[in-house]
């Protein structure tokens, strides 16, 4: 009996949850020539291969995804990170900047185009981001701390040490709460048939330049430390 594409796809699912990302790859592949318009599949198979840093075909899943859903802020987010990692700064931004366009109302959207803007050295339009992300999330601890690291670098100082003032009050490690993006999942892993992406709130898909930064499949803790690092880079040392 022939296997159908959802076949190829169910055993895909089945290789992700054991780590077998390549074999994985293998079977959406399959899945993929037998049925072209499964979002399912591609979006599968794009987070395989950022498992394995194979940054530029997670950009040509991100981009088919986008094709069929071209206002889904999340796939221009996923797609911007691998043009990052790919070190297209500049195309990272423009995906940012439509992913900020289309969901004005969630802080992780400027907090996420603050790294890319001071990477590219905006400092600036970094500031002006992180400042839009703390008047949306007025407890945003890593939000206060970065801006702080930005006014630094400008030498703002007086204002910096106001801005590590507040990450300090609203410091989860001190305040033993959680971040509302630490507590979302970040990255739930495999998605099956019909969950849409939207269930996966403020995707943080930003990391680490070592290990974490591939971690889109894994444990909860390794969720926890992907979304972390890029919220807390240069975080000051307490």
């Amino acid at each position: 009996m022939s296997q159908t594409a959802q076949d190829f796809f169910r055993k895909g699912i089945t290789f992700c949850e054991e780590g077998k990302f390549e074999d994985a790859i293998g079977l959406f592949d399959k899945a993929h020539d037998l049925d072209k318009s499964n979002t399912d599949v591609l979006y599968n198979r794009a987070r395989a291969h950022f498992r394995l840093g194979n940054f530029q075909q997670a950009i040509n899943d991100f981009t088919l995804l986008l094709a069929y859903q071209s206002k889904n802020a999340f796939y221009y987010s996923e797609r911007g990170v691998a043009w990052h990692l790919s070190g297209e700064n500049l195309k990272a931004l423009e995906d940012l900047d439509k992913a900020a366009s289309l969901e004005p109302q969630k802080p992780f959207r400027y907090s996420s185009r603050a790294f890319i803007k001071e990477r590219l050295g905006d400092l600036r339009g970094a500031l002006a981001d992180y400042e839009k992300a703390i008047a949306l999330d007025p407890e945003d601890a890593v939000a206060y701390n970065n801006k702080g690291l930005i006014e630094e670098k400008l030498g703002y100082l007086d204002s910096s040490k106001k801005s590590f003032a507040k990450a300090d009050q609203f410091d989860p490690k001190k305040t033993g709460t959680t971040h509302p993006e630490e507590a979302a999942s970040v990255s739930p892993g495999p998605r099956r048939k019909n969950d849409p992406p939207e269930a996966e709130k403020d995707p943080l898909t930003f990391g680490t330049y070592f290990s974490t930064w591939k971690q889109l499949l894994t444990s909860r803790k390794e969720q926890k430390e992907f979304i972390s690092f890029i919220k807390t880079l240069g975080r000051r040392k307490s």
